[in-house]
């Protein structure tokens, strides 16, 4: 049987480009600093180490089809256009004319089927997600479906993105109320890759509409998944989709593809070693995370108490494991 191509999309942008930040502001009506927790300089900030990202799916990733570059029209300066696997797409070259200038990551996410060209299965990064060992296509399907973490969770209210999460459990049980999923297939809930996660799932139990782990990692995705959510719930994602700015009152994200595929049982369990999150501030945790053999995904979150240092010593860890330059820079 002939594996199924898969493309990789990453979003990136540089939020410190004065004519974006003028832009944004005049979208907005806000200064930049309104609200560190919803719409903060984080949200937008550029480390300058994107080229190594690059080099992570060059060195770890030869198997990839396409790598999508979604943009709103900026690229950086090292970026070979001319790779044969690159693909550099802006905003409105694939989202319709209604939703932009967006400023807004969840209505970019909600509309990457609509990418001419985009196979149907994807992987989906952000550019402070990186790949850091070899991987294999079967480390992310089997038999054309998602491998995905279906484990349970209380939603807590810890910020204002958790509502955001409450919405997409919301959208989710109006179509699977029942957990069916977990009753016809059990092993894919109580499954060993979990690990001690699998409590969980047993003390969620009797429980209705719950929540979801969220690892924060790269995640498989179905181009075919998020056209169908499109047909049976276009009034909620057309509604995330109008909003220029972060509004995690109402918005919905990429999200509800993993619960959708996970509640319609088309996916395989994945292991919860698989990938690791960390903050910027715990870049002491890099070396070992490195040499952990299980794990091949990685998420370094931003932190609000942003320090330089932190990022000079992540810099230089990069530049220890990846020094040489990719094919996807001139």
């Amino acid at each position: 049987m002939t594996e199924e191509k898969i493309d990789i999309v990453v979003l990136w942008v540089d939020g410190s480009n004065p004519e974006f930040i003028r832009e944004k502001q005049a979208v907005s009506g806000r200064v930049s600093d309104w609200n560190q927790e919803i719409d903060g300089e984080q949200r937008y900030r550029d480390y300058g180490i994107f080229n190594y990202w690059f080099r992570m799916i060059e060195k770890h990733a030869t198997w990839v089809n396409n790598v999508y570059l979604i943009t709103n029209g900026q690229k950086p300066d090292w970026l070979n256009l001319e790779h044969p696997k690159l693909r550099w797409i802006t905003h409105k070259e694939f989202m319709p004319e209604e939703y932009l200038p967006t400023y807004n990551s969840a209505a970019i996410e909600l509309n990457l089927h609509r990418i001419e060209g985009l196979s149907e299965n994807y992987l989906y990064f952000n550019d402070d997600m990186y790949l850091i060992k070899d991987s294999h296509p079967s480390d992310f399907y089997k038999n054309g479906q998602p491998k995905l973490l279906a484990v349970y969770d209380a939603i807590v209210p810890w910020s204002p993105f958790t509502n955001t999460y409450l919405n997409n459990v919301e959208l989710i049980y109006r179509h699977f109320p029942n957990k069916k999923a977990l009753k016809s297939s059990p092993w894919k809930f109580f499954n060993y890759r979990y690990g001690s996660l699998v409590l969980k799932n047993l003390l969620l139990l009797p429980w209705g509409p719950t929540g979801y782990v969220n690892q924060h990692l790269p995640v498989p995705m179905k181009k075919s998944t998020l056209s169908h959510l499109w047909d049976i719930e276009s009034e909620t994602l057309d509604r995330t989709s109008r909003n220029k700015i972060r509004d995690y009152g109402v918005d919905v994200n990429q999200y509800i593809c993993s619960h959708w595929q996970i509640e319609s049982n088309q996916f395989y369990p994945m292991s919860k070693n698989f990938g690791e999150t960390i903050g910027l501030n715990q870049v002491n945790k890099l070396d070992r995370i490195f040499e952990d053999k299980h794990k091949k995904l990685l998420y370094v979150n931003d932190d609000s108490d942003f320090k330089e240092e932190n990022l000079i010593h992540f810099k230089q860890i990069l530049n220890e494991y990846y020094p040489k330059k990719s094919a996807y820079e001139k």
